[in-house]
């Protein structure tokens, strides 16, 4: 039993076990190998429960990393290829597949990058927001090409098919450049709104867009008009001016300015082209929105997000608040790219309030363009079949959006998309569910990279868990489910000798429980708790600021930032009903009287989410009472939760009755004032079941559970213990320094060796303390908030014994050391090689057999071993050590085209525009073998002709016996070139004589009117057929 010591303030002439703080050294410039840290001397040999491992070669070895670092700027998404790239604001480009396989890349530029758009399979082009081009070679991983332009880029744009990047600048010029080469093409085309506008003096090129279904035509937006130009006649076939008489209201942000001849010019901030090419939209500085006719040049309609015939005079003027700019417009379409609408950030709110929502048209079907009045056409656009804004639950401001269209990648890459993609101005990605506007933060989508980030995270530890019982948790998940399916992985697992899991809360109320045994951590088998869907509300407030997790009983306890508190347990769902709707159990609980109550502890196991069979599943509900914020959180392995709370409020659970056992305000005797809990531990030993709990002041309470009819809890000790607040308590076996925290093998059968006198390690910002029996024992201090965590960790040594020793990790000098137990004299001393941010290093946990995570930043984090001990395991597509992005057996289907006789012009094909933009015909072979594999995967590579549309893309399976044969060669066409070449000429010539006939019919086309006239057409055209095959037959 502990002395009682109750109130005994630490003297200084007490004697004490004290190593002498080590004087920090100093950051080396350059960044130490992973493979070869800087270990310092060691100050004597390990001795007590540490003898033998000063055999143990201590160093850091990366298993994982988790995250990225620096906040994320933009998107990419390659839906042929299946991968996914997104890049921080450290220029630092990630590239990711399926499961484990992803690729980091450094881009060398001063400026942020802008854009990154993948193009022909096996490139990756990254626009600076200066003037330089990065093209990546997904194939060799690394950096082809780097094409500094002669100007500031203004805009670009880039085909999935097409090796060509047009660039539009500041001073007006486009050009293009070939991305293969790395070279500038012939293409160069002056300002083209000089003859227009000829004392305009801001000449940016602000927009360019290819026509979706014709490459040889472009949409170029300069700052008072657009036009399109043709490349095949080299000049601009139709010009795009917006004007706006005196007394039209114009969009919201109208300033009427208006010139000479009496006209107000908004600028032309955005344009797209329809999906179908044959209709134009021009967003504008005023928030106006603008469709033309795109083989006309008429204007069809003029309008803002909420008022339509803007341009028409009527007296009212807008001299409110002035509104959000229209940032970003995105022209979506469904499978069928007939169905569109029109997605926007901006101009719904004022600008005082930021961006936080989209707006959303759909405008359904589009009209038969050849049968419709462009009367009729303005009320299609003017009455969309639906207008939605899409709300973003989240302080920062929207900055971009990114449709990830799924079914081919043209169209912008815009074609039927179920994702978009948001990054905000915090840093943070988001993905928004499409068209129905709701967040998703499903881990199982995405790789475990992003769903890092998916939500923002703000809390992270990690625990050692039972092999046996985590592969059992794992085969009760659902299949994968993941949007991304390229790549082959090729780094190796390691062997997992014991089990461990990563917890990570979020904002927005989301916790995840990865495994992380054997390194890498698996979206596909992470465990989610959503809180939004249990409380019904996925504010701010409800984003998790504290996780204690008891991997033995499967239990886990969370925080929140309005300091409630709730319990969960993973088990089978009783109310598992997977056919009924998340909807009617809202509409059920939408008062929600129970978690409104007074009561402090409250059920709410019956908020359980329907869909789910087993989890972990809500139990109950710890209200704050006005207590303040939670301090210390611990949710042990033998049915007690532990809650500390700014106040100095200690409340103590059991959660065999949900009843609260201990609730008091914790009050120094000497000055009469509160204690605040800053850690609690259970722990076991002599006398029996223990609390351990640390506070601000250095003091360690231990406290006694006593059972009876009800558990209750008495005061045992007091010692001062610590220099600062005490953030980590360990207690230890004195005699063989294994943990002692409190078991449930503690309470149903405890060994004789369990009953040993304690031993408490408890360790403030600034020094660690051994406590044994009341009394003081060794001592080691730090710099003021340089220890960050430390931990128990061991292995078996060579002398057979199984020796433990102590881990501290030093967040402020990015060190981490070892020390023996009992004597914590120093072993080892490693520079962790990392960029370490002291805020976040508190967040870290060190598990056994030497495995330490490391909270690195907000977005970043990685799982080392210390002690040599993981062991990759190798298998047949890991012998290479490498893993595969590109997909050589994936071909890229047609570019769409449009009807000769609507455009009335005839379109440019692959070979035309080559030799037009080149000056050449393509070469079949450069010293780049991306050119060759580019090549053997296009739609305009005549050896692919007859392989067009025979099979859906074959990607890597992880779980299958045997994988698709042909994943890393090239398409080969069973057929003779000369015979598909025979063969598409006929197919042609047949072609357009069913153009013909179909041009000559077109009025037979007005089913195209509404959805409701389609089908009375369909239905008639079927009668018509069946008459006439009844009159044939003589029926």
């Amino acid at each position: 039993m502990f002395k009682k010591k109750i109130g005994l303030l630490h003297k200084k002439g007490e004697k004490e076990q004290q190593s002498p703080s080590p004087s920090p050294s100093p950051e080396p410039s350059l960044r130490p190998s992973l493979k070869s840290p800087i270990n310092l001397p060691r100050s004597r040999g390990a001795s007590g429960v540490s003898a033998g491992l000063d055999s143990v070669p201590f160093s850091i070895e990366e298993l994982q990393t988790y995250g990225v670092a620096g906040k994320v700027k933009t998107v990419a998404f390659d839906p042929l290829q299946s991968l996914m790239a997104i890049v921080s604001d450290y220029n630092h480009v990630h590239i990711f597949g399926q499961s484990r396989v992803s690729c980091a890349l450094t881009l060398n530029t001063t400026s942020a990058i802008r854009s990154l758009r993948f193009v022909k399979g096996v490139y990756l082009v990254a626009v600076d927001s200066l003037k330089t081009i990065f093209v990546i070679s997904l194939a060799a991983k690394k950096v082809l090409h780097k094409i500094v332009t002669s100007g500031q880029i203004t805009a670009f744009e880039t085909d999935y098919s097409l090796e060509f990047i047009y660039v539009g600048f500041n001073n007006g010029l486009v050009k293009a450049f070939n991305i293969e080469s790395g070279l500038e093409t012939i293409l160069s085309l002056r300002e083209q709104q000089f003859n227009t506008f000829i004392l305009e003096t801001d000449v940016h090129v602000s927009s360019i867009k290819l026509n979706p279904r014709d490459f040889g035509t472009l949409l170029i937006s300069y700052t008072k008009m657009t036009i399109e130009f043709n490349l095949a006649e080299n000049k601009a076939v139709k010009e795009f001016v917006y004007k706006l008489p005196k007394g039209a209201p114009g969009g919201e942000n109208a300033t009427y300015d208006y010139d000479a001849s009496g006209y107000y010019i908004p600028n032309v901030v955005q344009s797209l082209w329809h999906p179908n090419g044959l209709h134009v939209v021009t967003i504008h500085d005023d928030n106006s929105l603008v469709f033309w006719d795109a083989l006309t040049g008429e204007q069809i309609l003029a309008r803002s997000l909420f008022d339509s015939y803007i341009d028409s005079p009527s007296g009212d003027t807008h001299h409110g608040p002035k509104m959000t700019r229209i940032k970003k417009a995105a022209w979506l379409c469904e499978h069928d790219p007939e169905r569109t609408s029109l997605l926007f950030c901006g101009g719904d709110s004022f600008e005082t309030e930021g961006y936080h929502q989209l707006v959303r048209m759909d405008f359904g079907r589009m009209l038969s363009y050849s049968m419709t009045s462009y009367t009729q056409m303005a009320k299609y656009y003017a009455q969309p079949k639906q207008q939605n804004i899409f709300a973003i639950h989240a302080a920062a401001n929207i900055v971009d959006f990114i449709p990830l269209g799924e079914a081919s990648p043209y169209y912008d890459g815009n074609h039927d998309p179920k994702l978009i993609a948001l990054t905000l101005s915090d840093g943070s990605l988001k993905f928004m569910n499409y068209p129905t506007g709701n967040l998703s933060f499903k881990a199982s989508y995405f790789p475990s990279t992003i769903s890092w980030l998916n939500p923002k995270i703000t809390f992270s530890a990690s625990a050692f868990i039972d092999k046996r019982v985590l592969n059992g948790m794992i085969d009760t998940q659902g299949s994968r489910n993941s949007i991304l399916k390229g790549g082959i992985p090729g780094r190796p697992k390691y062997k997992a000798d014991v089990g461990s899991v990563i917890v990570s809360g979020h904002e927005n109320g989301y916790i995840r429980i990865w495994n992380s045994s054997e390194g890498e951590l698996d979206s596909s088998t992470a465990f989610e708790i959503d809180i939004s869907r249990i409380l019904l509300d996925d504010s701010p407030q409800y984003s998790i600021s504290k996780v204690s997790f008891a991997a033995e009983q499967l239990e886990l306890s969370c925080s929140m930032y309005n300091n409630d508190v709730l319990l969960f347990s993973y088990q089978q769902n009783k109310k598992y009903q997977p056919a009924q709707g998340d909807l009617n159990r809202r509409m059920s609980s939408l008062e929600l009287p129970s978690t409104k109550a007074e009561r402090q502890v409250i059920d709410i196991s019956d908020r359980a989410p329907r869909d789910m069979k087993k989890g972990f599943l809500p139990k109950v509900l710890v209200k704050s009472m006005g207590y303040g914020k939670v301090t210390a959180l611990c949710n042990s392995n033998v049915g007690f939760v532990g809650i500390g709370y700014e106040s100095g409020q200690l409340v103590v659970i059991d959660r065999r009755s949900n009843t609260v056992i201990y609730n008091t305000q914790l009050i120094d005797d000497g000055l009469s004032l509160p204690i605040v809990p800053t850690s609690i531990e259970f722990a076991y030993g002599q006398p029996g079941l223990l609390m351990i709990v640390g506070t601000r002041i250095g003091r360690l309470l231990v406290f006694e559970v006593i059972s009876g009819v009800r558990f209750s809890l008495r005061l045992a000790e007091q010692v001062d213990s610590n220099d600062a607040e005490i953030l980590e308590i360990i207690p230890i076996n004195s005699e063989t320094g294994r943990p002692s925290t409190a078991s449930i093998r503690h309470l149903s059968s405890p060994l004789p060796a369990d009953k040993t006198p304690l031993s408490i390690i408890a360790a403030s910002s600034s020094d660690i303390r051994i406590v044994k029996n009341g009394s003081k024992m060794a001592h080691k201090t730090f710099g003021k908030g340089e220890l960050s965590k430390i931990g128990i960790t061991g292995t078996k040594t060579q002398k057979g014994n199984v020796a433990f020793c102590l881990v501290a990790l030093m967040g402020a000098t990015k060190k981490m050391a070892v020390y023996t137990i009992p004597s914590l004299s120093e072993l080892s001393s490693m520079r962790v090689p990392y960029r370490l941010e002291a805020k976040y290093t508190p967040q870290s946990s060190v598990l056994p057999l030497g495995d330490v995570f490391l909270r690195i930043s907000e977005t970043e984090a990685a799982l080392v071993n210390i002690m040599g001990l993981r062991q990759p395991v190798m298998s047949l597509e890991t012998i290479n050590g490498d893993d595969v992005l590109f997909l050589r057996n994936i071909l890229i289907p047609y570019r769409p085209s449009t009807n000769y006789f609507v455009k009335g012009t005839s379109s440019l094909s692959y070979a035309k525009l080559y030799r037009m933009l080149v000056g050449r015909e393509r070469p079949e072979k450069t010293n780049h073998p991306e050119y060759e594999l580019a090549w053997d995967i296009s739609p305009y590579n005549p050896a692919n002709y007859s392989l067009m549309g025979t099979a859906k893309p074959k990607y890597y399976d992880p779980n299958a016996l045997h994988q698709q044969p042909g994943l890393t060669d090239k398409p080969v066409s069973p057929i003779s070139v000369s015979t598909v070449t025979r063969n598409i000429s006929r197919w042609k010539q047949h072609a357009q004589n069913r153009l013909d006939v179909a041009n000559n019919r077109v009025e037979s086309y007005v089913s195209d009117l509404n959805d409701d006239f389609d089908k009375f057409i369909s239905e008639t055209k079927n009668d018509a057929i069946k008459g006439a095959i009844n009159s044939k037959l003589g029926l």
